[in-house]
C-alpha cells in the first residue's frame, strides 16, 4: 500500500521537478538573449502605453513579450495592433494560446524570434524591458528601421542621447520619439 501510493507520487515529482528545470533553463537562456523574463505588473503596463499615447491607429512592437501581457492591454484596452516578439518558446506558445482565448486574433500576432532578427519598421511604438546593455545594442537597430515620429517606451533602462519625451521616475519608465 506504502508502495503503492508512493509510486502514484513519482509522476507527479517527476512532472515538478522537469517543470522546474524547464523554468530555470527558459529564465537562463532568456537573459543570454537579451533579458530575462521579469513580467512587468498590470498598472505599470498600463502606465508605460499611456506615457507612449498608444491608441487604435498604433502599431506596438514588444521586444521580449513574456506572457503577453503589454499585448493584450494594447490591443483588449485601447485598441491598437499588437505584435510580440518572444525567443522562449513556452512563454511564446502561452501568448498564442492568450490571444485564441482572449479572442484577438486580428489584433495580436505574436513571433517567435530573436528581437534583433525582426525588422521593426512598422511599428509605430515599441516597448522594452530589456537590460541596460541590451538598450545599448539595440540603439542603432531602432534608430535605423523605425519611422520618424515612433515612439520608443522603456523600462528601467534608458537610451541615452535620444530624445527623452516624457518619463515617469518612480516607474522608471521613458518614452522616447524617433526623429
Amino acid at each position: 500500500m506504502l508502495i503503492d501510493r508512493l509510486m502514484a507520487l513519482v509522476p507527479i515529482g517527476c512532472l515538478v521537478l522537469l517543470g522546474a528545470v524547464v523554468g530555470i533553463v527558459s529564465i537562463l537562456w532568456t537573459d543570454l538573449k537579451g533579458a530575462p523574463y521579469v513580467a512587468t505588473p498590470r498598472q505599470t503596463v498600463r502606465r508605460m502605453l499611456e506615457l507612449a499615447e498608444v491608441g487604435s491607429q498604433d502599431v506596438v512592437y514588444d521586444l521580449g513579450s513574456g506572457d503577453g501581457r503589454v499585448l493584450w492591454i494594447a490591443a483588449q484596452e485601447l485598441g491598437a495592433r499588437a505584435v510580440g516578439i518572444e525567443i522562449d518558446p513556452f512563454r511564446y506558445g502561452w501568448t498564442r494560446l492568450l490571444i485564441r482565448l482572449k479572442r484577438l486574433n486580428q489584433q495580436v500576432v505574436v513571433i517567435r524570434k530573436d528581437f534583433f532578427q525582426v525588422d521593426l519598421s512598422a511599428a509605430t511604438v515599441v516597448s522594452a524591458y530589456l537590460l541596460r546593455d541590451t538598450n545599448l545594442k539595440m540603439m542603432e537597430k531602432l534608430a535605423s528601421e523605425l519611422p520618424i515620429g515612433a515612439r520608443v517606451v522603456s523600462r528601467k533602462y534608458q537610451f541615452p542621447g535620444w530624445n527623452l519625451v516624457r518619463e515617469d521616475p518612480v516607474e522608471e519608465l521613458y518614452v522616447y520619439r524617433m526623429e
